[in-house]
């Protein structure tokens, strides 16, 4: 039973202090494709040098580019974050589809192991402009919240600071591929309070890798960590994905009438 309250705990802040994530199999066929490398001429990303070999990225250059295409066209981002303990894991999933007229829905689920079942189950979110609707429920089905938020909450926000947080710190080995460019760590970004739940302690071993493509678009991250929750040492990892770049729709749910 401590063990249940210790890990409910920790879900609730992870909710809200915004570690966030999704996993599920993407929908739809990708319409967006790297830009064709010309033969023997060396380019790169955005912000990215041309030349491969270890280097501080121009952060800037590169989330504009990013933004700029992201908002140019609809995708479906997914995330994950895991934390596992020595007898326990704890998953958030979210899976957000942005269409191209800048409607959102975004779905939130958590998951523990047998006798350690987080206290939400399930959240979502539709927005269409200023209009916001959010839902949520816990393990046994009953619902906690639901109707018009004045804002999208913190907790389906906090993803664009981990992807600012990854690129503007550290340093990442260039590496070109047929997809793009990949930036595998070369000295370890820093983790602030907005990736990490106050209740977490200092993150140690820390490994980050992103995928960009020639246009500056961020297609995946993956960040990892050692940590400690309660005196107990977990392994961290969050993922993004970004899928269906171009071919993505958001539908009106039922429960927003």
């Amino acid at each position: 039973m401590h063990r249940r309250r210790l890990v409910v705990a920790l879900l609730a802040l992870l909710l809200l202090a915004g570690c966030n994530a999704l996993s599920a199999p993407s929908s739809g066929t990708e319409t967006l494709t790297p830009a064709a490398v010309p033969e023997g001429v060396p380019t790169a990303a955005p912000g990215v040098p041309a030349a491969e070999g270890v280097t501080a990225l121009d952060a800037d250059r590169l989330l504009a580019a990013d933004e700029r295409r992201r908002e140019a066209t609809s995708y479906r981002l997914m995330r994950a974050v895991e934390i596992r303990g020595r007898n326990w894991t704890t998953r958030i999933d979210r899976d957000r589809r942005v269409a191209a007229d800048g409607t959102i829905y975004e779905r939130v689920e958590t998951e523990g192991s047998p006798g350690l079942t987080p206290a939400v189950a399930r959240s979502e979110l539709w927005k269409d402009g200023s209009t916001v609707f959010v839902r949520t429920y816990d393990q046994d089905g009953t619902r906690i919240e639901r109707g018009p938020f004045p804002s999208v909450p913190g907790h389906f926000r906090r993803w664009v600071l981990l992807r600012e947080q990854l690129v503007t710190g550290g340093e990442y080995r260039v590496e070109r591929t047929a997809e793009g460019v990949v930036l595998r760590t070369a000295e370890p970004p820093p983790v602030g309070e907005a990736v990490i739940p106050i209740s977490l302690g200092e993150p140690r071993n820390v490994t980050a890798q992103l995928a960009v493509e020639e246009s500056g678009l961020i297609r995946s991250l993956r960040l990892r960590y050692d940590t400690t929750f309660q005196g107990e040492t977990v392994r961290v990892e969050i993922t993004h994905r970004l899928t269906a770049v171009g071919n993505t729709t958001v539908d009106r749910p039922d429960w927003v009438d």
